[in-house]
């Protein structure tokens, strides 16, 4: 079943152009001209991936990512450059790229973004992400992060640190330790985005399954 990704423009050549090349590359593909649709779209049929101008009449393409129901990928596209709104979305885990986009980028950046958002791309989520309200303190192999949202099968988590990335041997086996619940289990790193000066936000993938990890999310 391939991916669906929401276009979102409100100018008719650009979505339509835009939808039939992704359907071209494989993907389902379906396109909205203005913000109200794209919100209905997101509440009713939530795609895999957005993909939103930044400018929709009164609105704007981050708004969509912060209005959805649930956490979703997306990529702000503009033609301005606009340092805090693309501070704000990077904040938000979402890509925000400046015009014009080569189609090649683009379907690399399309591939990231589907591939980090759940493990096993091309296969639907099996499990619905929880966000946590404030965030839960953890420890990612002895650094201090917080916990942004939690599923059975994954986590995504802001942390501070100064490296631009972890090695191969890191990202396979980090160890995710919550401190008040004396809790601890093991993680793949899947994706991780700079957002901030020296904060990264990732997505890690649960290995270590067990009745425990169930409880924590359970119980959030």
């Amino acid at each position: 079943m391939p991916s669906k990704v929401l276009i979102v423009d409100d100018d008719k050549t650009t979505r339509e152009g835009l939808a039939e090349f992704l359907e071209e590359a494989g993907y389902e593909a379906v396109a909205a001209g203005t913000f109200e649709e794209a919100t209905r779209i997101l509440r009713t049929a939530p795609p895999d991936l957005l993909i939103a101008d930044v400018r929709l009449g009164p609105f704007n393409g981050l708004q969509l990512v912060i209005s959805s129901p649930q956490p979703i990928p997306a990529i702000i596209i503009t033609g301005f450059a606009d340092p805090v709104l693309e501070a704000d979305a990077r904040r938000r885990g979402a890509d925000y790229v400046l015009k014009p986009v080569s189609p090649a980028r683009l379907l690399d950046l399309v591939a990231q973004k589907l591939s980090a958002s759940r493990p096993g791309f091309g296969t639907p989520r099996r499990w619905e992400r929880k966000p946590v309200i404030g965030g839960l303190p953890i420890s990612v192999d002895d650094t201090p992060a917080r916990i942004v949202d939690v599923s059975y099968g994954g986590l995504r988590f802001e942390v501070q640190r100064k490296s631009p990335g972890l090695d191969t041997d890191q990202r396979d086996s980090l160890s995710i330790t919550l401190p008040t619940a004396q809790l601890s289990v093991k993680a793949k790193l899947v994706w991780e985005n700079l957002i901030g000066e020296g904060t990264w936000m990732c997505g890690a993938a649960i290995f270590q399954d067990t009745p425990e990890w169930h409880g924590l999310v359970d119980a959030i």
